[in-house]
């Protein structure tokens, strides 16, 4: 039975990861700042007994180590971790605060990073370790409304080839999972320009089923891939146009942002 964590497992992508790694066998460590949400995740399980809650807050770097130290010895082994923590944003990026933008760089890139630079060595010695960080195709091109947790996304995803590029000859496994838009309620706790929850799914925001996504991810990373990306036929499309054709791709962006 391996031992996997989900950080940001209280709803959404982290909650149906939880449920497919318990379906699967693995004891399962489910973190997040929610207990409430976090213990109705672990009752649903297949296997509720063989799962462990424990709280956390990604923007608290003062309990980081505390945190790892609980997470590592839970089991007395921890063999893959999900990084799926993440915050959204929706706002103009002319207006949007400083201490906003902390935020999103605090759970969406400074947490896993942190967080991998102090399992990496312990796997290490433990001669086996898979991290898989959860970027976003949000990394690949600006948007509007969400010009930070684009940012933030992609430093993510330049630190973990880094990591890559570095760890991999050390036995450790990583993966960088980049999804399209998933269909979950991420967007009612995004955040305005003043730091206020959206409330509210953006006009824009629409995606694959969230039970899909994890499934696809799981498989997904059972193979030797780095890079997994998992993307809807038009977000292929709105790829390759960013690439190609990007101010044909930026004017059509902006219409639909209603920014044009």
């Amino acid at each position: 039975m391996k031992t996997v964590w989900i950080a940001g497992a209280s709803r959404g992508l982290g909650a149906e990861l939880a449920r497919v790694a318990s379906q699967q066998g693995h004891h399962v460590i489910l973190s997040g700042r929610d207990t409430v949400a976090l213990e109705a995740v672990r009752s649903a399980l297949p296997h509720p007994e063989h799962a462990t809650v424990l709280r956390a807050d990604f923007t608290d770097e003062s309990a980081l180590l505390p945190l790892i130290d609980c997470v590592w010895f839970a089991t007395g082994r921890l063999d893959v971790v999900y990084f799926c923590a993440g915050l959204a944003q929706w706002s103009d990026p002319l207006l949007t605060r400083n201490n906003v933008e902390a935020q999103l760089f605090a759970v969406n890139y400074r947490f896993p990073v942190q967080a991998a630079k102090e399992l990496a060595p312990r796997m290490a010695s433990q001669g086996s370790g898979h991290l898989v960080a959860i970027g976003s195709i949000a990394a690949e091109f600006g948007q509007p409304q969400s010009a930070a947790y684009g940012a933030s996304k992609a430093a993510l995803e330049r630190h973990w080839e880094a990591f890559y590029a570095a760890w991999s000859p050390l036995g450790l496994k990583l993966q960088l999972v980049q999804p399209g838009v998933i269909g979950t309620s991420i967007m009612q706790s995004a955040l305005d320009e003043s730091g206020r929850p959206l409330g509210k799914a953006a006009k824009t925001h629409f995606g694959m089923d969230p039970a899909e996504m994890a499934r696809r991810i799981f498989q997904a990373s059972r193979s030797s891939r780095f890079k997994i990306r998992i993307v809807s036929p038009s977000e292929r499309v709105a790829l390759l146009l960013h690439r190609w054709m990007p101010t044909l791709f930026y004017t059509l962006l902006r219409k639909r942002h209603g920014t044009a």
